[in-house]
């Protein structure tokens, strides 16, 4: 059993952990595998508020501890984290949405509210350069990534398409494939919504 704060490693041709990371102080909720260029990272999201970057380029050994934390953190828990065109993005408890630069450990803009309670899933379009928010309040948007937290744009620009996927319940995640967005909800149901096209400014649809 694992300590609070730390995520195992496992091995596929072994019972046992291949490794440790540590680091948090917090459960931690979510992580992504990103690849720039030659280096390789395990970013994770923990509800200390906090995401951390590893380093995996090498692979991962016992005991690694972050080699960086994206600061200002959100001010409540992190739920999903997802790799988008070149930037990273991280949903909160606290509604919100970052954008942050891996490279520079810097935080390049958010949404502040994306949704009208805790963002709890997201994910990448990338023949759309956009991004898929799931929150609580069982809406779905989707987010152009050019414009999105960038202070001289119109927020209400950024939005692609907004539904009310699940009224009154819930979405617990949210996956792309293919040309469809999945949902999850606590309704017992998953929903399957089509992804535009061509036209990002028309809605989704059933």
């Amino acid at each position: 059993q694992q300590g609070r704060g730390c995520q195992a490693v496992v091995s596929t041709q072994s019972t046992g952990a291949a490794g440790v990371l540590h680091g948090h102080s917090g459960h931690v909720m979510c992580l992504e595998h990103v690849a720039i260029d030659d280096k390789k990272y395990i970013v994770t999201g923990s509800r200390d508020h906090f995401c951390k970057i590893y380093d995996a380029t090498d692979g991962i050994v016992s005991g690694r501890m972050p080699q960086a934390t994206l600061n200002p953190p959100h001010f409540d828990g992190i739920e999903c984290v997802v790799w988008g065109s070149g930037h990273l993005y991280s949903g909160s408890r606290d509604q919100t949405i970052k954008k942050w630069h891996i490279q520079s450990r810097k935080e390049k803009g958010g949404q502040r509210p994306a949704h009208k309670d805790r963002v709890q899933a997201l994910a990448h379009i990338s023949s759309l350069g956009s991004i898929v928010s799931a929150s609580r309040d069982g809406v779905v948007k989707l987010w152009r990534e050019e414009s999105f937290g960038d202070p001289k744009s119109d927020p209400a620009k950024s939005v692609i398409a907004e539904i009310d996927a699940h009224p009154g319940s819930s979405i617990q995640d949210v996956q792309v494939c293919g040309n469809h967005i999945y949902t999850a909800s606590a309704d017992s149901t998953v929903k399957i919504w089509a992804i535009p096209e061509i036209d990002t400014n028309e809605a989704m649809s059933t």
